[in-house]
């Protein structure tokens, strides 16, 4: 339970990077969309950090666990980024609220999917 709970203190402060820049990028006219995917990404290097240091306590860095990482928040970012655009298109939801529950229930699928494969213990080659 303490790691999931790290793990939504690391979501708490890549939403609220995430939520910040994505404002001043619609503030500076940036199509929402782009502006949710330069977001996302600033927030995903923040959690990359936090996620390999704190949260799953990863001491070496290994090309393949940031490959595994950034195919996680590849599949994370198309849900997020498509739920933004239907509650946006489809739900009329206003963009700044549509970008907070999209990301909120993208937490569910990003959290189970770095736990169980990508900071998942390398399996022996024994």
């Amino acid at each position: 339970m303490g790691q999931f709970l790290k793990f939504g203190v690391v979501g708490f402060l890549n939403t609220l990077i995430t939520v910040v820049s994505f404002q001043l990028f619609i503030h500076f006219e940036v199509n929402y969309i782009f502006a949710n995917i330069f977001a996302y990404f600033l927030g995903m290097a923040n959690s990359f950090v936090w996620n390999k240091n704190w949260v799953f306590r990863e001491k070496l860095f290994r090309v393949s666990l940031l490959v595994k990482f950034v195919v996680v928040n590849l599949i994370s970012i198309v849900f997020n980024t498509w739920l933004l655009y239907l509650l946006v298109k489809e739900l009329n939801i206003y963009t700044t609220m549509a970008q907070i529950i999209s990301t909120g229930l993208g937490l569910v699928i990003n959290f189970t999917l770095n736990k169980k494969w990508a900071f998942a213990a390398p399996v022996s080659q024994e």
